[in-house]
Order: structure tokens, then sequence, then C-alpha cells
């Protein structure tokens, strides 16, 4: 069992795919922070301080912003100091290149103090090629971590993992996925995979 996550991290270096995973099989979801389901309590603000309809929320440093999100609605409670949102879309920037990440989802909760954003619902999203899908998106800023929750999937054209929950690092880039774990590799079509010269139509390469 050891090997084969050795294995898909040779095939993704290989490949040119620019980001570490690591795939924690068998492993339970509640070594990556203990959150698995995506059923996590969130605020409610029954009598907010301030509402507003179509608003965009920035947080920066150095100059620089980190993420921001529009919402079609909102609301801040100051003693709780929190802003619930609805239908956010969430746009922030890694790395020195500042690469776009775009999610969005149904709901969200932004505490711009703590540098800490929540989304869940119908959560999906871009970075690059990858695109993601999960029932929830957690973000901790004091980590630097996003935490992807129920039913993850993340893929691009030429591969794709499913798992309960994913960890990923911003500054490293690397993925950490647990529970309920698949990876498939997908190959091109055309591409001479039996080294013989001929081009191989293969069905997806399943790793679990």
């Amino acid at each position: 069992m050891r090997l084969r996550p050795l294995v898909f991290l040779t095939i993704i270096f290989v490949c040119g795919i620019g980001i570490g995973l690591i795939l924690s099989m068998g492993k339970s979801p509640d070594g990556l922070g203990g959150m698995a389901d995506g059923k996590d309590k969130h605020t409610e603000i029954e009598v907010a301080d301030v509402e507003a309809n179509d608003i965009e929320l920035v947080q920066g440093k150095d100059g620089q912003i980190l993420w921001k999100v529009r919402a079609a609605s909102a609301k801040y409670s100051q003693s709780k100091k929190v802003v619930l949102v609805t239908n956010p879309q969430m746009t922030s920037y890694l790395g020195e290149e500042r690469q776009e990440v775009f999610v969005r989802a149904d709901m969200g909760e932004v505490n711009q103090e703590g540098n800490n954003l929540n989304l869940w619902d119908n959560v999906d999203g871009r970075y690059g090629l990858f695109t993601l899908k999960a029932h929830k998106l957690d973000y901790i800023g004091s980590l630097d971590k996003v935490f992807l929750k129920g039913e993850v999937s993340l893929s691009r054209p030429d591969f794709s993992v499913n798992a309960s929950v994913v960890e990923i690092d911003v500054n490293s880039r690397q993925m950490e996925a647990a529970g309920d774990v698949s990876a498939y590799f997908i190959p091109e079509k055309g591409v001479d995979l039996d080294g013989d010269g001929n081009a191989t139509d293969s069905e997806p390469e399943k790793k679990e």
C-alpha cells in the first residue's frame, strides 16, 4: 500500500503537473484537521448590525490583495466579527507569480480580522487547468491552508482525485487527500504508452 502514493507522485512529477500530492490511503479523514463531512456549524446572525446587497470584501497584506469576495447580500455582526454572505464568489492570488484561484458557493462566512474564510453548499472553482468541487471550503489564514470537505473532486485533463477531505498548503502547493481516496491518470489519446511506437487509446488508470 505504501508504494502506490509514491508511484502516483512519480507520474505527476514526470507529467509536469507542478503540484505535490499525497494520497492517504485508508487514513481517517479526521487526521486532516478533524473536518471530514462538511457539516461544520456556522455562525447564525439573527440580528445584523449592517446588511447590504451586492458587496465586495477585500483582504490585503503589504499592499497586495490576498483575496476578495463578491456577494449578492451580506449580514455583518460586530459582536461576532463575521460577515455572512450569500452567493459568494472568491478570487485569491497565490505565490509571487500571483496565480488566480476562483471559487464560488451558495453561502459563505468571512472573518477579515482573523483572515479566515468559509464557503459551503455547491462549492466549485478553478485554478489554472484544475477544477474543484466540494461541499465546503475553509481557508485558515494563520495556517496558510485550505481544507476542502465532503465529496471532494479535484481534476485536470490528465488526472483526477476524489476524497472526503483534501488539505492544501497554500505556500508549498502540496495537497494531502484522505478518506475514500481514488485517483485516475488519464493518458492523452494517441500517446505511445506501450513503448512499441504504436499509439494506444487506454482506459483511465485507477489508483486506490
